[in-house]
């Protein structure tokens, strides 16, 4: 598996970097990352890719769950320097789209002295929007970041991911951070700081 020649670890890495940085400090608030020639494996999406090159470096480590984990391990590791890991000890974990697994409640979520010192799960779904579609989830987001409550919906995520991130965060500030990305390039950050609900979108 080679190095994606079309991406700029310096420059385009900043660049994302940047918009993951506004989606955690903006809870809700839809970002698009650009469209670019990369091929990632199976069971990566192109978001879900430039997450991990954004984020990943020589010196963290990462957790493949679900199908062809290999390929996509080896992906990461050619592209961004940062090994495979254990659940247990790896900073982030990329779970494929619609997935959950109690293998989860192993991912760090700091400690007292260090809360920090925790995972960030990178979720893949099917679509992220502004206006409810068919299917889709309402997610309600308050706390910090947030002016009042902010809205998004969302397709193709498993409630039970949900459940097991608003258990993980009910002991503030330890906790998991959560980075949900679409088919579409979209990302949206739900950092463990923040509440949230959710419920079956309305249409009218």
């Amino acid at each position: 598996m080679q190095t994606e020649l079309n991406y700029d670890s310096v420059f385009d890495a900043q660049e994302h970097f940047r918009l993951f940085l506004d989606s955690m400090s903006r809870p809700g608030k839809i970002n698009t990352l650009p469209v670019m020639e990369i091929l990632p494996p199976d069971g990566l999406q192109q978001a879900a890719a430039l997450t991990g090159f954004a984020l990943l470096n020589n010196d963290v480590t990462f957790y493949i769950t679900g199908e062809n984990r290999e390929d996509i391990a080896t992906y990461l590791l050619v592209n961004t320097g940062a090994q495979q890991a254990e659940m247990d000890v790896a900073d982030y974990v990329f779970l494929p789209e619609g997935w959950y697994g109690e293998e989860l409640y192993d991912a760090r979520t700091g400690t007292p002295t260090y809360p920090e010192d925790s995972a960030t799960i990178i979720a893949q779904i099917e679509f992220i929007s502004e206006l409810p579609k068919p299917d889709s989830l309402e997610i309600t987001l308050k706390g910090p970041g947030v002016n009042g409550e902010a809205k998004v919906y969302v397709g193709g995520i498993n409630t039970d991911l949900l459940d097991y991130v608003k258990i993980q965060n009910g002991e503030y500030p330890l906790g998991i951070d959560l980075i949900i990305t679409d088919r579409e390039n979209n990302v949206i950050g739900l950092p463990r700081s923040n509440n949230f609900t959710y419920a079956p979108a309305i249409i009218n």
